[in-house]
């Protein structure tokens, strides 16, 4: 059974910068990205929550949530608004976006606090959602249909979507082989260093026998002392991942990401529209 963890522990220092100079927004300045109002719900989150429990994954045993300690308390107020249990919350025990895990410790942190390295995970980033056309019932079924059909080697599904050159330089790029598997990947690569236009956003489904590959990448980093830089990120972790476990790739029409106010105000318009 798949079980999806959603990352909160961000800071989101960019848009707090942002919302400080908006007069109209101001009143944001300190809510966490996965708990901003967004098209009618109450939460960016929600959405999330409501789209996995029309797919039968339900909150009191499929869904959890990990967040910071500064973000805590206002994401258990929303828990206990859409009966999520509170103990599928859990904080990383930071405070500050200068003593963050990072988000690719923060996966492994909650998969080992919530039990889940016996099961596939679906790991989501709290600050994106797709566009109205996207099939999640259609992203699981790839996933348990290329599980069957690969030979008895299990693999990952990931999400693509073409972005201009002018974006390349924003995003975790992957290059694809014949078969749509991952070949190579660049974060935030120049546009000229690479030809590839496919960028892959943080909605992961992880086979549960490549969570200790993930555990070793962190495990590596940490033991030589490697700058937060090099693993914080969730495409670090995709790059160390595809040439030791494969990760097939399903192409999607597009996402939303809010990183800054703006993109923030896009997003609302998009969601207010439907």
């Amino acid at each position: 059974m798949v079980k999806v963890l959603i990352l909160g522990a961000g800071y989101g220092t960019r848009l707090q910068r942002d919302l400080q100079l908006s007069a109209e927004y101001r009143h944001l300045l300190g809510v966490p990205k996965a708990l901003l109002p967004l098209g009618g719900r109450d939460a960016l989150i929600t959405h999330w929550l409501e789209l996995f429990e029309a797919h039968g994954l339900k909150q009191a045993k499929d869904i959890f949530v990990i967040t910071n300690e500064a973000c805590y308390d206002s994401i258990k107020q929303w828990a206990t608004r859409h009966s999520v249990p509170l103990d599928h919350i859990v904080s990383d025990g930071t405070t500050s976006n200068e003593n963050r895990l990072g988000a690719v410790p923060d996966i492994m942190f909650a998969v080992k606090h919530f039990h889940l390295l016996q099961n596939d995970v679906l790991v989501v980033g709290g600050d994106t959602l797709f566009l109205h056309d996207f099939s999640l019932s259609h992203f699981l079924d790839t996933f348990e249909e290329k599980n069957k059909t690969s030979n008895g080697r299990p693999l990952c599904l990931v999400t693509t979507y073409e972005v201009s050159d002018a974006d390349v330089h924003k995003f975790g790029i992957v290059g694809t082989d014949e078969k749509g598997a991952i070949s190579s990947f660049l974060e935030k690569p120049d546009p000229s260093s690479t030809t590839n236009r496919s960028a892959c956003p943080c909605f992961y489904l992880f086979h549960r026998q490549a969570l200790p590959i993930i555990d070793e990448f962190i495990q590596q980093c940490q033991k030589s002392n490697a700058p937060k830089e090099a693993y914080d990120a969730t495409g670090k972790c995709l790059a160390y991942l595809y040439p030791r476990f494969p990760i097939q790739t399903m192409p999607i029409s597009g996402r939303i990401d809010v990183g800054g106010l703006q993109s923030y105000i896009d997003a609302n318009r998009y969601f207010d529209s439907l």
